[in-house]
Parts: C-alpha cells; sequence; structure tokens
C-alpha cells in the first residue's frame, strides 16, 4: 500500500508522541566533584587503584582497559577534594581526565617536552549523559566511553567494533568512526550519505538500492550494538541515522566475528538512554522541496534514575532532482534501560521505519557505441507511477552482567521483519544512435520478506600475570537469515527515449515467473587473547570455530529443492601485534583469513554440487597516533589482499538462463595500497576528517586487467568545520569539505556499425566506458544562538558539477550525481 493521508496522521502521531514524552525528573545529582574527603589509596596497578577511588569518592570512571594496562599509580593520603586526588593518583601515569556530569573519563595527557608529560587540563563537558545517583560505573550512558553524542568532537574515546570498548590505536586494522557530531554537521541523515563521507568507500547505486565497496571488495555485512554479524544489506542505503550514536567501518576481513569478506564490516552503535532529562527538535527544510522533523526525549522514567528511557521520531518528505522521484519516511523508535542490580544492566528497544520511494529508475543507458547520450539530469526512465514500499521493524535487546570489577558477560540480541514490494515499468536497453531506436518497455513486479535473527553471547575482562594486564574475549554467535523472494518481468512493446509514451500501471500478479525461499543459518565460537610480554607491547591471537553453516534454496513454484550446502566445520584464525613505540604513537601489523560461502552456486556437470567457499588473506601493517590529549588520532596503514576461489563461469557449462549451474572456482583477485586518516580537532575549535586512499586491485585470472572497474586509483575526502572561540564572532561556525577521485570506467562489450545494413549489428569490440576524475565541494554555516538553539545551512556541490557518480553498461546503471542542493537546518534542546 502506498502512504496515504491515514499513514501520514499516523506519522504526525507518533512524531508528536515523541515530542512530548513524560519523563520523569533527574535524580539527585552527585556530590560536588570538589568538596573535600579522606582518601586513603597506595601506590598499586592503577587497574584497581581507580576502583578505589572511585569507591570513596563517589564518582564513576570510564577507561578502555588498554588505556589502564601496565600502570601503576601513586598513593594518595589525606583529606582533599576527588579532583585533587584523581590528579596526584594520576601523576606520572601520562593520563589526563575529563569531568562529564558525575563520570570521569580517562585519556591521555598531551605532551609538553620529550622528557616530561602534564596532567592536561579537566575538562568539564554538559555533554547530556550527565548522572544521578547510583550510576553503574561503565555500563550507564554517562560513563561508556563509546558514547560520542555531546562530545562535539570528530575523534572517539573508544568504539565496540571488536566486541569490547577500545581505543582506534589498540584495534590493530583500519577503522573510521563518524561521530554524532560529524552525522549532525554535515546533515548525514541515511547510510548512503554516511558511505559517500566514509574514508575509502565508493558508492555502486543502483535502481532499487546501493551498494558500497572498500579496497574494491564489498562491503556485505553490518554489526548493531556489538552483536552478532548481520546479512541485511538489501536496503540498507535507506537506514536513518537519526536513532545512531556512531556509525563504525572495519575496513578488512572480521572474520573472527564472522564478516569473512575484505571489504569490511558496518558497526551500528545505537543512541543510548541518557540519565538527564533532554528533548530535542529539529526542523530541516531544502531544495526540492525537501523537508523533515525529529524529535528526541530521553531522561530517566523513575525517580531514582535505575529506569531510564529514549524514542525519537522522524518524518521525512521530498523529492529528488529527477522527475517523478520523490521519497517519504516515517521512524519511530524506542528504547529502555534498567538497572536490574548495581552490576547488571538491561536494554530492550524497537524501531520501525516505513519507506515510499517514488519514480525510482533514473538508471541511465548510453548509446549502442558506448558514447554518452548526454540526457539531461532530471531524466527519468520509469513511469510517474513506479514505486517502492519499503518497511522495516526491529526488535533488540541487551543483557550485560559485570562480574567483579574486570569481567562482563553480554548477551545481545536482534531480530529483523522486512518486506519489500515494487510495482514498475522501465525503459531498458542501449539506444541506437542512428534512429533513436534500442529501448524497450518492460513491467518489474517483485515481492521480497526478510527475516533475520542475531544473537550473540560473550564474556570478556582481563586479569593479571607476570606484572601485566592481559584481556579476553570468549563468545558464541548464532545467525538465521530467511528471504522469500517473487519476482516478473514483462515484456510491453517498444519506446521511444526521445518522446516516451508511459504505460498503465499493472496489479500485482497473481502468479510470479520466479519464486525462491532462501535460508542461512550460521553458528560459530570464537575466541581472543591479548597478551602483553611487556607494557608497550601487545600480541593478539584468535580465531573462530564455524562449525554450522547451511544454505538451502527452495523453488516455491515447484515445490522443489533447489539446492542446500552444509559447510564443513572450519577454524578461521586472526593474528596481530601492536607496539606502543611513544608517546601516544602505535605500530601494528595483522593477519586475517577470509572465508566467504558460495552455497548459491552449483559446479557441474548438472544439475550440480555447491561449489566450495572463497578463500584468501587479508594483511595490513600501520602506524596509529593520538595527539591533543586524544583530541586528534590519526592513522596510516599499508594492506594488501589476496582472494581466491571465487565463482566464475563454468565454459564448459555455462549458465543459462542466470540458473545457479554451473561455476568453478577460478577467481584471483589481488586489492593493495594505502590509506591516510585523520579526525578530531587540530586546535580549539577546528575539527577535520580527513582520508586519502590509494588502491590497485587487479584480476590475475585476466592478465592483471583492473577487477574494481569502478574502484578509482585515488580518492580523497575532506571535511572542516570551525567554531569561532572569540567573543565578537562566538556562536558563529563554517565548515568546508571536498570529496576528489581519480577517473574510474566500466568495460564491456558493444557492437560495431554494419556497413551492409547501416545499423549497430556487426562484430562485437570491447569499449571503455571512462569518468575523469572530479572534485565536489560542500560548505556549512552555522550559528548558535546560545546552548540551547542553533541554524545552519549546507550547501552541497557549490559549483554545481554535472557528473555520474556510478557507471554502468550500455544499457543501463548510469546514474548522475547531486546537482548544487541546499539545506537549512533548524535544532532546539530543551
Amino acid at each position: 500500500m502506498r502512504f496515504g493521508r491515514k499513514d501520514q496522521i499516523l506519522a504526525a502521531m507518533l512524531l508528536a508522541g515523541a515530542a512530548t514524552v513524560t519523563i520523569a525528573p533527574s535524580s539527585v545529582m552527585a556530590q560536588s566533584a570538589a568538596a573535600e574527603r579522606q582518601f586513603d589509596i597506595g601506590a598499586q596497578p592503577l587497574s584497581t587503584a581507580i576502583t578505589s577511588f572511585g569507591q570513596q569518592s563517589g564518582l564513576q570512571v570510564s577507561a578502555p582497559a588498554d588505556l589502564l594496562s601496565g600502570r601503576a599509580s601513586s598513593s594518595v593520603n589525606g583529606r582533599m577534594s576527588a579532583l585533587s586526588a584523581l590528579g596526584k593518583l594520576l601523576s606520572g601515569t601520562g593520563l589526563s581526565f575529563r569531568l562529564m556530569g558525575n563520570t570521569v573519563v580517562l585519556e591521555r595527557a598531551p605532551e609538553v617536552s620529550e622528557d616530561a608529560i602534564s596532567l592536561g587540563p579537566v575538562r568539564v563537558e554538559a555533554s547530556g549523559n550527565g548522572s544521578g545517583s547510583g550510576a553503574i560505573g561503565g555500563l550507564r550512558a554517562s560513563s561508556d566511553p563509546v558514547v560520542t553524542e555531546g562530545t562535539r568532537s570528530y575523534a572517539p574515546l573508544a568504539t565496540n567494533v571488536g566486541k569490547a570498548a577500545q581505543s582506534l590505536r589498540q584495534i590493530p586494522q583500519s577503522v573510521t568512526v563518524i561521530t554524532r557530531q560529524r552525522l549532525e554537521d554535515q546533515n548525514l541523515i541515511s547510510i548512503e550519505d554516511v558511505m559517500l563521507q566514509t574514508t575509502g568507500v565508493t558508492v555502486d547505486r543502483n535502481w532499487l538500492s546501493s551498494t558500497y565497496n572498500s579496497r574494491g571488495l564489498p562491503i556485505s555485512f553490518a554489526r548493531y550494538d556489538g552483536g552478532a554479524t548481520s546479512f541485511r544489506v538489501d536496503g540498507m542505503s535507506d537506514i536513518d541515522t537519526a536513532i545512531y550514536d556512531s556509525i563504525a567501518l572495519v575496513r578488512g576481513a572480521d572474520g573472527l566475528f564472522g564478516a569473512g569478506e575484505a571489504g569490511g564490516v558496518l558497526n551500528f552503535s545505537r543512541k543510548r538512554a541518557l540519565e538527564d532529562t533532554q528533548l530535542q527538535l529539529n526542523a530541516f527544510g531544502g531544495s526540492w522541496n525537501n523537508y523533515r522533523l525529529e524529535a528526541d526525549a530521553t531522561g530517566p522514567l523513575t525517580s531514582d534514575g535505575r529506569v531510564r528511557g529514549r524514542v525519537i521520531g522522524v518524518i521525512d518528505n521530498g523529492h529528488g532532482f529527477q522527475r517523478f522521484k520523490q521519497d517519504r519516511r516515517a521512524l519511530i523508535h524506542g528504547l529502555i534501560e534498567a538497572d536490574l542490580t548495581p552490576s547488571t544492566l538491561l536494554v530492550a528497544g524497537f524501531t520501525r521505519q516505513e519507506d515510499q520511494k517514488d519514480g525510482f529508475n533514473v538508471s541511465l543507458p548510453r548509446y549502442r557505441n558506448g558514447v554518452d547520450i548526454g540526457l539531461p539530469r532530471d531524466f527519468n526512465m520509469g513511469t510517474p507511477w513506479n514505486a517502492i514500499e519499503r518497511g522495516t521493524s526491529v526488535f533488540f535487546g541487551r543483557l550485560e552482567q559485570r562480574i567483579g570489577d574486570d569481567w562482563t558477560v553480554k548477551l545481545t540480541a536482534n531480530h529483523m521483519r522486512n518486506r519489500d514490494k515494487t510495482n514498475a515499468a522501465e525503459m531498458e536497453n542501449a539506444v541506437d544512435p542512428i534512429d533513436g531506436s534500442g529501448v524497450d518497455w518492460w513491467y518489474f513486479q517483485q515481492d521480497k520478506a526478510t527475516k533475520e535473527t542475531t544473537v550473540d553471547l560473550n564474556t570478556q575482562g582481563s586479569f593479571e600475570l607476570f606484572g601485566q594486564t592481559h584481556n579476553l574475549i570468549l563468545g558464541a554467535d548464532y545467525v538465521r537469515y530467511q528471504q522469500v523472494y517473487q519476482q516478473l518481468w514483462t515484456y510491453i512493446g517498444e519506446g521511444d527515449i526521445f518522446n516516451p509514451v508511459y504505460p498503465e500501471e499493472p496489479a500485482f500478479p497473481p502468479a510470479w515467473s520466479y519464486r525462491n525461499r532462501q535460508t542461512i543459518e550460521r553458528m560459530g565460537l570464537y575466541g581472543s587473547l591479548r597478551i602483553r610480554p611487556v607494557e608497550s607491547l601487545s600480541l593478539i591471537g584468535g580465531g573462530r570455530l564455524a562449525f554450522r553453516d547451511k544454505t538451502s534454496n527452495y523453488n516455491l513454484i515447484t515445490n522443489a529443492l533447489r539446492n542446500q550446502v552444509k559447510q564443513d566445520s572450519v577454524f578461521i584464525p586472526y593474528g596481530a601485534a601492536i607496539w606502543d613505540v611513544y608517546k601516544g604513537f602505535s605500530l601494528y601489523a595483522s593477519i586475517a583469513e577470509i572465508y566467504q560461502s558460495q552455497a548459491q552456486y552449483n559446479s557441474g556437470p548438472r544439475p550440480g554440487t555447491p561449489l566450495d567457499p572463497v578463500t584468501g588473506r587479508n594483511y595490513e601493517a600501520g602506524v596509529k597516533g593520538e595527539l591533543a590529549d586524544g583530541r586528534l588520532t590519526g592513522s596510516i596503514a599499508w594492506y594488501r589482499v589476496n582472494k581466491k576461489g571465487a565463482a566464475v563461469s563454468d565454459p564448459a557449462n555455462p549458465p543459462i538462463g542466470g540458473d545457479n549451474c554451473c561455476y568453478i572456482r577460478d577467481g584471483y583477485i589481488k586489492s593493495q595500497g594505502f590509506e591516510v586518516e585523520l579526525n578530531g580537532e587540530i586546535f580549539p575549535g577546528l575539527q577535520v576528517a580527513f582520508g586519502y586512499t590509494y588502491n590497485n586491485n587487479v584480476n590475475k585470472r585476466d592478465s592483471d586487467a583492473r577487477y574494481s572497474e569502478t574502484t578509482p586509483k585515488h580518492l580523497l575526502k575532506l571535511w572542516t568545520d570551525y567554531k569561532f572561540q572569540g567573543d565578537a564572532l562566538k556562536g558563529l561556525s563554517l565548515g568546508v569539505g571536498v570529496t576528489a577521485q581519480s577517473s574510474n570506467f566500466r568495460s564491456g562489450w558493444v557492437q560495431e556499425l554494419n556497413p551492409a545494413t547501416g545499423l549497430y549489428d556487426g562484430d562485437y569490440y570491447e569499449y571503455q566506458f571512462r569518468v575523469k576524475g572530479y572534485a565536489i565541494w560542500s560548505a556549512r554555516t552555522g550559528y548558535d544562538f546560545n546552548d540551547r538553539f542553533s541554524i545552519s545551512a549546507n550547501l552541497n556541490n557549490i559549483f554545481d558539477k554535472t557528473y555520474y557518480v556510478t557507471i554502468d553498461g550500455p544499457g543501463y546503471g548510469n546514474l548522475y550525481g547531486d546537482p548544487r542542493n541546499v539545506m537549512v537546518t533548524l535544532r532546539g534542546k530543551f
């Protein structure tokens, strides 16, 4: 069904509910950190000294475990303020701290000379993450180092891409984290927007959704709040970012936690329920009649603050720059966090998002000889009535149990249901450059229903041995994915791309030409041990035992099993090393295994047997650093990926009609290059996000021809935002950014002009459709009226560059990037 008036009224009611949710008042504020009290803490390992400090001061202390490792505290005795006591405790450790509510967050201190480390300034921040009495250290949002909301920074203190909160320096792979501040500064309201700004990522749009590549290889998996790996990639481009605190991409294979494709895995961290009452209302308005409203309310639901909630509502309605294109969205999201005991946290929530996408068929053809037709940017190959209806419901939960000071047991679960219905007609095929003929009208109809359940159970913690602190993670995960897919292609007749006559809208068919049910079930055990022979060296070893990997495809028309494969148990190893060579700088190296099922393909002869998995290795080495009191992070990475055994068509028994037989394991892909990244505050007020990627990928089975043709060799993404510090311009901020890339291309086969017939039905020859390198500039200006209200305007594609964001074959798949456009945003906090 389409969005009607009834649906719009319901969405408005949900948004109003989010805006007016009743939240219990905050609990009694923690005692002032400046009040004097008695302290008695002896010199000891910093990890235990911090626990004693928290008990004696009444403050919660948060820090990644690796930050405390190998450090010893100074003794603190006597009556003094908590801040003075903490300063004495951290003396000589190289650490500083900042105060957020009643939570102390530890971080590396700034350098002041070659021989000395300054404790650094105490930063008191009103992050919206304040807490009431009885806070659970490390479990509530105020003491969670992964939370970026309210920090106003592009550099996260920590991320949980490896199941535990870790600083970026302690993760031996390339990681990009898009923080909440950057999401808001650049108005990145969908995952499509995020991917366009993420280091090393290229976006391939198509008429139904988008796919994403990193290092020339696909990003095929995602994780939510550190849970099990999700297969959900269909429609991912429409995921709304309003509910997320941060979004991170781990580049390279992550087979240890079930994501064995070397393109990487996306990690979504949902917003937490905060401990102080807060209401945010945001209104957006921009080009092509785009309007958006967001309401976000959070706070305690009980007087003692042990139960907290958050509800978010979104209404989004706007047109695209192409004819007929219009997108409408309604979203409601809610969660509850409850302190079941002082060491037990329960999180439960629900998200419902509905999208109506009209006029989505904006992919363009070319002439039969590969030449660009030069169609206007607003051209649409579809009809005014084309539509996709997409609805997604997600139920999620997390249970965390602290065991002592050093160990945690965590259970995370997600259940997703998605329904996707498409009714469309589209002109397809390449255009004859002589008479403009060649295109045909086709109806395309599909109905797709997807269900996925992911469960992850792990325990993680640290232990002391031989005078050093070591870390261990042990866990198990389970994924069950099922998709029922049915579609129908119907030929209508010849079309005229220059004078289109639109066919009538058909009803959904009583019978489908293709119906399939695919079920994937995977289960595995994983473990990772980080040992420190000496304080400055971490050796990481681990692996995954994938002992259940079953895929089946069932023909729903004939009620027959198409194919079923049960992969044998396999162990996927992982190894890495990190060496802290200097204050704030580390060298690292890692080796990760690539393991991808190919159960959807069969080897010959017909009917065939399932093809063995893709295998390979991902090598990476580099340097990571933290500067400016941890407010600025940077990395340089060198990588190489060898991927073998990918399915290619069997010359002796080629596939017929797109069936799953027959294929052979003959692919051999090599991707290598380097990346440079810098995120955070260069000097007070200036935030920067910089990423540069060099990639050279080749197909070793095709004379080293480029494998991922649309991945440019050079890709640069830069965004900066400066908030003026002086009284004269206080509140004003200015931002500027650019995305630039070298040329890319698509190759294929087209027919030559036949002199005998005067038509393009001659011999086939290979062509390359190449797009020159380009740079797309953007800018932002903002003004904070006070701590509560602000206004900003984002201008994208400043110079109105005409370019293809995606290129493909002669018949379809070529999409223009967005012309110049503006978005104005009003934000209010109450």
